[in-house]
């Protein structure tokens, strides 16, 4: 279980972080509102990934936090940002997300920039393959003539009326077009 540590100065932020926190099956183990508290806690009692909420006014600093994420290269940091950074960032341990905070989208970039990640957590790792699942029963869909929205509504509504989850829908969409 990856043990977390969330620096956030936002409230709003705080909901959907804690949210994907315990959908991932990590463990909070500290949660403190800057980056100097941070710094501390790792020193103290360290953690495998730390989450931080990056407010407008300090997207500037990118670099500087991740000059600072460099000085623990055995913890990951995944920042979250409103908009899209130029920068290109030196630290391999560091993964920059956008807001809205999306779990697919987390996912991907977790799995394409960190995958380490992923064996480190098997709830994680679960969630990032049934996540994969979909997207290639999406793919199906779009392929015999659907468009990506079609698609989407088609695997929600077969989930629906067949009271299964959508990875176990897009399974049988994935078999049953294997089988043509």
């Amino acid at each position: 279980m990856l043990r977390v540590l969330l620096v956030n100065n936002a409230l709003s932020a705080q909901a959907r972080l804690i949210s994907l926190i315990h959908r991932c099956g990590w463990q909070l183990s500290q949660q403190v509102s800057t980056l100097s508290a941070a710094c501390i806690q790792l020193n103290q009692a360290g953690a495998e990934l730390v989450l931080v909420d990056i407010p407008s006014q300090e997207e500037t600093a990118l670099s500087q936090l991740a000059e600072m994420a460099a000085k623990f290269p055995d913890t990951y940091f995944l920042f979250w940002v409103s908009k899209k950074q130029n920068a290109e960032l030196s630290a391999r341990n560091v993964i920059v997300c956008l807001r809205p905070l999306r779990l697919d989208g987390v996912l991907k970039q977790i799995s394409e920039q960190a995958p380490e990640l992923l064996q480190r957590s098997p709830k994680l790792k679960n969630l990032a393959e049934q996540i994969r699942q979909i997207a290639q029963a999406k793919r199906v869909l779009i392929e015999s003539g659907m468009s990506e929205d079609e698609a989407h509504h088609t695997l929600e509504k077969m989930a629906m009326n067949q009271r299964i989850s959508c990875c176990e829908a897009a399974l049988q969409v994935i078999k049953t077009y294997q089988q043509e």
